[in-house]
């Protein structure tokens, strides 16, 4: 497995407590966040609707969100599953709470409070301020337009994934609870196949409930919540629970045996499900154009097109994390990739890069600048931004994470193994 122990790091990067970790998913925080950064870099340099093959290649990468979420699936939902084959206890849901909480509110606060108080930058809106702290604002809770609700220069409009994600933090635990008492009394085999079972079932009726009207339900807060990206999230926990029935020697499994010994084949399999959707998605994504009878072009969302690129990107996100699942760290060129130092750096501080390249992009939009510029431009501000974020506020706040109040005075008692969630 791609799972291990042993490196000592940092509080602020550690998974919970004898808990093993999956060191190429750094790397696979890299290449998602990369990704969200090529597409807004693209829309800045080239307007809302590209007409060039690289627009339509560029456009789509918005598909890096989907890998944050499939990562967040499967490195959440791990701990709450691995005593199943045992390993150790799952995490205390307040213990839990805590470190979900630091990790994503206060680089957050930072963020938007520097781009409602610099002169020339946007970051709360509508006077919406307490929707935007808690991150809720794209929830139909205020009748402003919203950060993400409208084509504003706001610089943190990006964020309205980080709401999907609070909402699954939210609902994980309650997700865990529940499986834990269907399948308690099930073998690892029974349960593989039982769990499996229901994730499909409620990402099928996720996708039901987000692009169809069988279900009366408000879509404000379907989209807004992680009840319309089940799927995605799901993907995540169903390789989380492979994961775990490997380690307990289910490696001669087909499916991991494959990917374990080759594991360039779901990395080119994600590669061409990409290319086929970028010739046939529209060049924006997710939305089709049609032309009026006056001639004046329109867009309007198409269903299909939807639903298709809706579950594309999934199983997309899934192939790409797959290699950072089964088989040796080192083996192999995609495990190479992830597990460079610079990649794995990037991944490091991925979440600073997402929160601040946005408002880069907005200053950078409108003036005829080439991609390659723009997105170098990008990268060169938000890197170091991040970077400052990370280690002046994100590792040390982060050390708090599995220490409690009272010790904090005292000496630190331990270290953990890496990764950042």
């Amino acid at each position: 497995m791609a799972g291990k122990a042993g490196a000592t790091v940092p509080d602020a990067v550690a998974p919970p407590p004898r808990h093993p970790r999956f060191p190429l998913f750094d790397g696979l925080r890299a290449i998602a966040v990369l990704c969200v950064v090529a597409v807004h870099a693209n829309l800045a340099a080239s307007g809302a609707v590209g007409i060039s093959f690289a627009d339509r290649f560029l456009s789509h990468l918005n598909v890096g969100v989907t890998i944050f979420f499939v990562i967040s699936g499967f490195l959440l939902y791990r701990p709450f599953i691995a005593h199943r084959t045992g390993g150790a206890d799952a995490p205390a849901v307040t213990d839990y709470a805590k470190r979900r909480f630091l990790r994503i509110y206060p680089a957050y606060w930072l963020c938007l409070t520097a781009l409602t108080l610099l002169p020339g930058l946007t970051g709360v809106i509508d006077g919406n301020w307490w929707q935007q702290y808690a991150i809720l604002d794209t929830f139909p809770l205020h009748s402003g337009l919203g950060c993400s609700g409208a084509p504003v220069d706001c610089g943190l409009a990006q964020a309205w994934s980080l709401v999907v994600e609070l909402t699954f933090y939210v609902l994980l635990p309650l997700y865990a609870l529940l499986a834990a008492s269907l399948f308690r009394r099930l073998g690892t085999r029974a349960w593989l196949s039982a769990e499996l079972l229901l994730l499909g079932t409620l990402s099928a009726l996720s996708v039901i409930l987000r692009f169809t009207e069988l279900i009366p339900v408000s879509t404000g807060w379907i989209d807004a919540s992680v009840l319309g990206s089940v799927l995605w999230f799901a993907l995540g926990m169903g390789l989380a629970v492979a994961s775990v029935a490997v380690g307990e020697g289910w490696r001669s499994a087909p499916i991991p045996r494959l990917i374990g010994s080759r594991p360039l084949l779901p990395w080119l399999l994600a590669g061409a499900i990409y290319l086929v959707l970028a010739l046939w998605l529209p060049a924006n994504p997710f939305l089709a154009h049609t032309s009026t009878s006056s001639g004046v072009t329109t867009f309007v969302l198409d269903r299909g097109y939807l639903i298709v690129g809706h579950i594309g990107f999934a199983l997309i996100a899934a192939l790409l994390v797959m290699p950072a699942v089964f088989g040796e760290t080192g083996e192999g060129l995609p495990r190479k990739i992830l597990g460079n130092r610079l990649v794995a750096w990037i991944g490091l501080i991925s979440y600073g890069i997402f929160l601040w390249h946005y408002v880069v992009t907005l200053q950078l939009a409108g003036h005829g600048r080439p991609f390659l510029q723009v997105l170098g431009v990008t990268l060169g501000v938000s890197i170091p931004i991040a970077a400052a974020s990370y280690y002046l506020l994100e590792r040390p706040i982060l050390r708090l994470k599995y220490r409690r109040l009272r010790d904090l005075g005292g000496p630190r008692r331990h270290r953990h193994p890496l990764p950042l969630d």
